[in-house]
């Protein structure tokens, strides 16, 4: 079977991709009782939240936000902790990808939290300031990074 993205639209895969998100980006974090699953952002039609499985077992999310000026941008990229370290962070990131270019994209922009600076940095992305009015919230310490595809 192997890996598989998909875009997420059943409710089974909508409660794994929010359970996924949850853990890994907030409450691992420390930011217990913030997250929330009903966020708009997810649901406007330039959102495409995809859930990475393998083998049938979801493993991997990220949102793709498409712009109208060939940029994607990564949202809320995680991997579950029993997961990390094995390479399937670069696997959804290349699917990702591949994705960002069947919608026209070109440039891809994200993000990138801390502890995931070395996975984006040896990925070929690279330091790039693209909305400051972005760093807020959970972004708040994250570095801006973009990606030529």
């Amino acid at each position: 079977m192997g890996y598989e993205l998909i875009e997420v639209r059943d409710p089974a895969d909508w409660e794994a991709y929010h359970a996924i998100r949850r853990q890994e980006l907030f409450e691992a974090k420390g930011r217990f009782g913030i997250y929330n699953p009903d966020h708009p952002d997810e649901y406007v039609p330039q959102a495409h939240p995809y859930l990475l499985k393998l083998d049938g077992v979801p493993i991997g999310t990220t949102r793709l936000d498409v712009r109208e000026d060939s940029v994607a941008i990564f949202r809320m990229v995680a991997i579950t902790a029993s997961a990390q370290g094995r390479g399937h962070g670069r696997i959804m990131g290349q699917l990702v990808e591949d994705r960002a270019r069947a919608f026209g994209a070109t440039t891809l922009y994200v993000n990138a939290a801390e502890t995931a600076l070395g996975f984006y940095h040896r990925t070929g992305w690279v330091d790039h300031v693209w909305d400051p009015a972005e760093l807020v919230s959970i972004a708040v310490n994250a570095t801006q990074m973009r990606k030529v595809i």
